[in-house]
């Protein structure tokens, strides 16, 4: 099976879409700005998650020996040694650790949802992204049937040749924007559920660096 007929990059290659397509209707170039912005945001949040990323067991094995030594300083500066989720909100309980663990909790779950908001920042572009896009395709589609057809009723002229271009132009913006709607869709989509499993993650952490703290005061 030819790839291209996949994914009808035969369009590129026959000329039907080129750089300045794009520029060609004011359909076009706002589907280009919204490819960019598209891009830019998955591109944005991959770099966010992969800067974030920790092990937990590994981190909650490290900080017990700091507590049961009884560094508190060392398990302060363990946490503030990285910039994720589960250290910073971590941070917040060592930061307390001379409260009831009651009032410990309560900080810690008030900075988890400072770190989902953190984890969430963005996504509502690239949901309303992904709305747009099929939407602006398929504006641009019936404009460009209705211009095709006008301009064959007003030159009295046409045959397959012209028609059958003028609706393939037409339906590449539908094409285009349904591209740029999997995309933001199916990123969304992951982002959304890559927030979740962090936010249980850390949630364990927590519960775990209680049961920790609760061993050490005796």
């Amino acid at each position: 099976m030819n790839i291209l007929n996949i994914f009808k990059l035969y369009a590129i290659f026959d000329g039907v879409i080129t750089a300045g397509t794009f520029f060609d209707n004011l359909t076009m170039f706002a589907l280009l700005i919204c490819s960019i912005a598209d891009l830019t945001l998955i591109i944005e949040r991959m770099v966010f998650f992969l800067r974030r990323r920790f092990d937990q067991s590994k981190f909650i094995r490290e900080l017990a020996e700091y507590l049961k030594a009884g560094d508190v300083d060392g398990a302060l500066s363990y946490c503030e040694s990285k910039d994720t989720p589960l250290h910073n909100v971590i941070k917040v309980g060592i930061e307390n650790i001379e409260l009831p663990e009651d009032r410990i909790l309560d900080l810690m779950e008030s900075k988890v949802l400072f770190e989902r908001d953190r984890m969430t920042r963005f996504l509502s572009g690239l949901s309303s992204v992904g709305a747009i896009g099929p939407l602006l395709g398929l504006f641009g589609t019936v404009d460009g049937l209705i211009d095709a057809f006008h301009q064959i009723a007003v030159t009295g002229t046409g045959g397959p040749e012209v028609v059958g271009k003028g609706i393939s132009t037409a339906l590449i913006t539908t094409w285009v924007g349904l591209i740029i709607a999997m995309l933001a869709v199916g990123f969304f989509n992951y982002f959304t559920k890559k927030t979740s499993d962090i936010v249980s993650k850390v949630e364990a952490a927590m519960r775990e660096y209680l049961v920790i703290l609760s061993a050490v005061r005796g």
